[in-house]
């Protein structure tokens, strides 16, 4: 999937009940049908919806839903969200998206919320089917998640007529309502495809199972606000200040960093240094077995992957921190001596979700320097970056990892199937996870 190809993406047409469902990308002109329907159907929406300290009706502002369409044009652009409006009879109702979308690894996450009108008439399905399609044809991926709510009864039925899987329980994953709450990890992969795909699958399967959908009677549009042209073109030049000023947050600031813990100050976490290299290098070597599993030889193509031009290209990638492609990427030193890296990635779209890896050389460290080394990167997750939950994902059999996580109080929430970790290796792992305390939220 090319970096330009989730632009202009329209699915459907599609028949339900007569009625003709088509997803396409959100115009700013859809402004006064969204708030409109947002604010009648509040009470739905809101409990679970991201928490924010404007009232439900300042959230939905023009100026706001301008910034969003903006926001989604770039990000499709760059390859990472595809944000789409679900359109009932050519009438406004509903969006979905599938957002965090990684061609490395082919995972992205589903996003759903439908006009209450046209809900229980098996609609969000269809959208979420028609998604699904195209996000396991020709966008090429293999793992879609959803999170929900497990108060949301109805979205976790609905994922699972689709085929999605429960597969763990992530403590304090979201904020919405006023406070981070737990939610069910909902998954599905490309093994689950139906024979004639999903949409197809869910018109044959519920084609009867719902009643049809009576057209909503005319919308009161007295009360719209109109989007002037002041109001877009001021909300477009407050989003392109605000994403240049996103480029010096504290995220994805260059700055060196290094970190050192009193009780054992012979481990010490530091930013890379170019002249690490024949450190990585040999360090890689030494721990191959566990970084490159499916290795049989290390053949030409490793040695390529560890020679000097790949560590430039490695080094400078994550020289912006936390939302480089790689992350932030810290050396771990003994003594002095270079020992491993560790790593936190996979930031969420609102920066308070992270992952961790973390590597050493069983040939300088052992489980004690791996400890330290975590408890350092966590105490700089939690404290200079803010950010509110790590997660790691640690295969079935590696009881050394497991051991470590739980010494640094993380705790196992479930398994996730057909996942691709640090490392690369697409197989099972256990989601292991520690969150701040409420208190420092």
């Amino acid at each position: 999937m090319s970096s330009s190809s989730l632009s202009g993406i329209r699915l459907g047409p599609t028949t339900l009940h007569g009625a003709t469902i088509v997803l396409r990308p959100p115009r700013v002109d859809d402004f006064a049908q969204w708030r409109r329907i947002r604010l009648r159907d509040q009470r739905y929406i809101e409990p679970f919806w991201s928490s924010s300290p404007l009232d439900w009706n300042a959230r939905h502002t023009g100026r706001l839903w301008v910034r969003e369409c903006l926001s989604v044009r770039a990000e499709a652009r760059a390859g990472h969200r595809l944000s789409l409006v679900i359109e009932v009879d050519g009438r406004f109702a509903g969006q979905i998206e599938l957002v965090s979308i990684e061609t490395a690894t082919g995972s992205a996450e589903m996003g759903l919320w439908v006009d209450a009108q046209v809900a229980r008439h098996g609609i969000g399905g269809l959208a979420s089917s028609m998604a699904l399609d195209f996000g396991f044809g020709p966008a090429g991926l293999q793992r879609i998640t959803a999170p929900i709510s497990p108060a949301n009864l109805a979205t976790a039925r609905g994922a699972a007529q689709l085929g999605f899987q429960r597969e763990a329980m992530m403590t304090r994953y979201f904020d919405v309502g006023g406070a981070r709450r737990d939610h069910e990890l909902w998954a599905i992969t490309n093994a689950a495809i139906p024979p004639n795909g999903f949409a197809r699958h869910w018109i044959d399967n519920h084609a009867v199972q719902h009643p049809e959908i009576t057209p909503p009677a005319a919308a009161d549009t007295s009360a719209d606000i109109p989007l002037s042209r002041t109001t877009v073109l001021v909300s477009v030049a407050r989003h392109c200040a605000g994403r240049a000023l996103h480029r010096f947050d504290p995220l994805r600031t260059p700055a060196s960093v290094r970190l050192t813990d009193s009780g054992d100050p012979t481990v010490v976490l530091r930013s890379r240094r170019l002249l690490d290299w024949a450190s990585w290098r040999a360090a890689r070597i030494s721990t191959r077995n566990a970084l490159d599993p499916d290795l049989t030889a290390p053949g030409a193509a490793w040695a390529r992957q560890h020679g000097r031009w790949r560590w430039l290209r490695e080094f400078l990638f994550a020289r912006p921190g936390l939302r480089s492609m790689r992350g932030l990427v810290l050396a771990i030193a003994v003594d002095g001596d270079y020992a491993g890296e560790c790593r936190l990635f996979d930031l969420d779209m609102f920066d308070r979700n992270a992952r961790m890896f973390v590597w050493t050389d069983p040939a300088v460290a052992g489980e004690r320097v791996r400890i330290a080394a975590t408890r350092l990167l966590l105490d700089h997750a939690f404290t200079t970056l803010g950010l509110c939950r790590v997660a790691t994902a640690i295969e079935p059999g590696d009881v050394h990892a497991a051991d470590v996580a739980a010494r640094v109080g993380m705790v196992r929430e479930g398994r996730m199937h057909c996942f691709v970790g640090a490392t690369g290796r697409r197989a099972d792992y256990d989601l292991w996870a520690v969150t701040t305390p409420i208190d420092q939220t």
